[in-house]
């Protein structure tokens, strides 16, 4: 880890991407307690993940393609300075006493349109600022730094809503993702091969990204592993709220406790996969973590016990975590330097393409059946395909060395 911290351009991103964190998490628990205060609907909370997830999906596949032609620099920094715009706006509505849902959903839309730029454009900066025997130990790094904020964020957040009126608390949320932007600005600008080469159409673009899967057969499997994964996340996330307040009588504090437990698990397997070495057989790890993660998801359907819940959490988040570092890594070793925007924009495409289809879906089921059932569904989902994808050959290749062809030095 101490090499790391010698690199100055990764302990930027470090501390962007814990003001991001930490901010987003705030967010993200905020608005739904919002949004459930003033409607009090299960499908309401669900449309308003779905009011993110659109423009997002929507952004990532008109601008995802061109992402290895800016400067990712700026890219991060307008990704963070727009969205606090975009919590000013309920901030002023609350202040003045005029904070209606669609003004939240306003703040969501435009949240949407930013936030998909910045996570591919963090992952393909690292890998030209880190070598790559280290990508491992920096991504457990950034992993951990961003569940450590998911830890301390909904706690936090359910903390100051005893304390403090909610409009302080999105001012709060507006002062991380400046801050976020201006840790970011002092970034070196990579301008590779964003300087030389003449713009090409999306259509280019998106066929030269796309063009690569089929070369890496893997990552298509893992990136599908992945959007049934956050699809069924996107179906119970927003439920977590009326789970713990209308089944276990709990309290908003109870709320962001079962977060930040969550988050405790995953900043403890990240420093487990940061501190172990390298394991040869990933394989087992990969899909053996994303099968723990879905088995603790269906359990929640019978978790009438909040400690229960509380230990459900915390497991998920530790294997869970195996499972988004590896997958990372192997994306970073082996797309090339030259293809890894565009590549990174498709994977972050594919895998959040059912969020929408999920929030949308758990939002119906659980105000027709109940929060419990859908545990039970979305959990048996992530079970049922995970055991069919450990017989499939494509992912035996989980086990080889990950190389990417034309592999270029990293400087």
């Amino acid at each position: 880890m101490k090499e790391l911290l010698r690199i100055r351009a990764f302990v930027l991103v470090w501390a962007g991407q814990f003001a991001s964190g930490l901010g987003g998490m705030f967010a993200t628990f905020l608005e739904g307690w919002l949004v459930y205060e003033l409607t009090g609907s299960k499908l309401a909370m669900g449309a308003l993940h779905t009011a993110y997830l659109v423009p997002l999906l929507t952004v990532q596949l008109l601008v995802g393609p061109f992402l290895d032609r800016w400067d990712l620099r700026k890219v991060m920094i307008a990704s963070e300075w727009i969205r606090a715009v975009a919590y000013l706006f309920p901030a002023v509505m609350l202040t003045w006493g005029w904070l209606e849902p669609w003004h939240l959903f306003v703040s969501a839309v435009f949240t949407g349109i930013t936030e998909p730029l910045f996570r591919p454009a963090t992952m393909a900066y690292v890998p030209a600022i880190v070598p790559k025997e280290k990508l491992i130990k920096a991504n457990s790094l950034l992993e951990g730094t961003m569940s450590f904020a998911l830890l301390i964020g909904p706690p936090a957040a359910g903390l100051l809503l005893v304390w403090w009126d909610p409009q302080y608390i999105l001012y709060l949320l507006v002062s991380l993702m400046g801050t976020a932007g201006l840790v970011l600005w002092f970034l070196p600008c990579r301008e590779g091969e964003r300087a030389t080469v003449q713009p090409v159409s999306w259509f280019r673009q998106f066929r030269e990204g796309a063009a690569f899967f089929k070369t890496a057969p893997v990552l298509l499997g893992t990136g599908l592993l992945i959007l049934l994964g956050n699809m069924s996340f996107s179906a119970t996330n927003p439920m977590f709220l009326p789970y713990v307040t209308d089944v276990l009588n709990g309290s908003s504090f109870q709320v962001g406790l079962l977060f930040s437990t969550y988050s405790l698990g995953i900043l403890a397997g990240s420093m487990f996969m940061g501190w172990i070495p390298e394991p040869k057989r990933k394989k087992n790890y990969i899909l053996g973590a994303n099968l723990i993660m879905g088995s603790c998801l269906g359990l929640l359907s019978v978790a009438y016990w909040y400690p229960l819940a509380l230990l459900l959490a915390v497991v998920s988040g530790f294997f869970g975590i195996w499972f988004n570092i590896l997958n990372s890594t192997l994306y970073q070793r082996m797309v090339p330097e030259q293809l890894r925007g565009r590549v990174f924009a498709l994977r972050l495409l594919m895998a959040q393409g059912g969020m929408p289809i999920g929030a949308m879906f758990g939002g119906v089921i659980a105000e027709s059946w109940g929060v419990m059932p859908l545990f039970a569904i979305a959990g048996s989902m992530v079970v049922t395909v995970t055991i069919i994808a450990w017989f499939l050959p494509v992912f035996a290749k989980l086990n080889q060395e990950w190389e990417a062809p034309n592999e270029q030095a990293v400087s």
